[in-house]
């Protein structure tokens, strides 16, 4: 099926594309980049340039993740007696740049490239 061309006031054409990239949160994709960038130093690329998360699952991601996240609950919790909000910041960072590994892995996994470009999510 041929992409669908529109125009734009300035009379560019281009393919109609479903994402808004620009939508992103910017400050937590910073963030998320951070985590991101300190785990490759600690997990370098291999060889061929495969990202050493490419080698874990959704699953495992998503557990992972997970676990960021009730890590960041229970600071929560402590935060009566202590600051603990860089620490809660790190926890759910690092929970929120483990669901974008498990669903970049999850699309490779059950081969939704298509879906993800021309589906409403």
């Amino acid at each position: 099926m041929p992409d669908k061309i529109i125009t734009n006031e300035q009379g560019g054409k281009q393919s109609k594309i479903a994402s808004k990239i620009t939508e992103v949160p910017p400050l937590a994709l910073i963030a998320i980049g951070n985590v991101m960038g300190n785990g490759s130093v600690k997990y370098p690329r291999e060889k061929n340039g495969t990202p050493s998360w490419h080698r874990i699952d959704s699953k495992s991601n998503l557990d992972h993740g997970l676990e960021h996240a009730a890590n960041f609950m229970e600071l929560e919790n402590t935060a009566c007696c202590v600051d603990t909000s860089e620490l809660q910041l790190q926890e759910l960072a690092h929970h929120a740049a483990r669901a974008m590994m498990a669903l970049e892995m999850y699309i490779i996994e059950h081969d939704h490239f298509g879906t993800i470009r021309s589906t409403e999510l």
